[in-house]
């Protein structure tokens, strides 16, 4: 069995990914120091800051979740492996859900039907949030588990990958987010900072990764085509005496 190489330039990538997050990181940590000194809350300097919605740090986890759903969606219809479309419809979600805040504003409607009690620190919009997140991921793990089932050797090592950053993704996405709601004021913007930064982070080594699934599946059509047995055509010798 032929190894899937790893595309020289992937690491070059995902360092350059991640460094942007770094930067965006210490930009964050400048915007707090110098808005806690002179600027307003309402500064638009904390534009910059990663937990911002629509910041500039947030539009740059939206470039990196539309380009994976860009590729998933080009290995599955271009290359026709259709299985990709389970983890195109993923991240297609994720794009979605941060630009438009779906489990936040359904969540606060499944709480307030629902009439979750506050509990542990969290409002009854909270656990509408993890219901709701809880009930979307399930699903879309589902139709994962069921490709995963019929996909190839590639797509099946390369969802062990994604699987694997998923939970790291969760629990920097939820977890974590949970623990910044009932985090006192002193240590909440640490948390949110690891909360967001950990998301970008976990996002942009996914992303390098599935920068690399083109040449994956391109690498395993060649290898599959090289180990086809070779057609015999045996052809019958034919009698071409002629009776006298």
């Amino acid at each position: 069995m032929t190894k899937l190489r790893t595309p020289s330039w992937a690491n070059k990538l995902f360092y350059l990914l991640v460094l942007t997050d770094l930067g965006f990181i210490l930009l964050h940590f400048l915007v707090f120091i110098y808005s806690s000194r002179q600027w307003s809350p309402t500064s638009d300097v904390h534009f910059y800051s990663v937990e911002r919605d629509r910041g500039m740090p947030e539009f740059f986890q939206y470039t990196k979740e539309f380009w994976c759903v860009l590729i998933l969606g080009f290995i599955a219809l271009r290359k026709r492996v259709l299985t990709y479309l389970s983890w195109m419809f993923l991240f297609l979600y994720l794009l979605f859900d941060d630009s438009l805040s779906i489990h936040e504003n359904l969540g606060l409607y499944v709480g307030n039907q629902l009439g979750f009690t506050t509990l542990f620190g969290l409002r009854s919009e909270d656990y509408g949030e993890i219901l709701v997140s809880g009930v979307i991921g399930l699903c879309l793990l589902a139709g994962i588990g069921f490709a995963y089932r019929m996909g190839d050797q590639v797509f099946r090592k390369s969802s062990k990958v994604l699987i694997k950053s998923l939970l790291a993704l969760v629990v920097f996405g939820i977890v974590t987010d949970t623990i910044h709601i009932v985090t006192p004021d002193q240590f909440n913007k640490m948390i949110g900072l690891l909360e967001d930064g950990g998301e970008m982070l976990v996002m942009s080594a996914m992303t390098a990764f599935i920068f690399t699934l083109p040449e994956r599946v391109q690498q395993q059509n060649l290898t599959s085509v090289a180990t086809l047995p070779p057609r015999v055509v045996e052809l019958e010798p034919q009698d071409r005496s002629v009776k006298r």
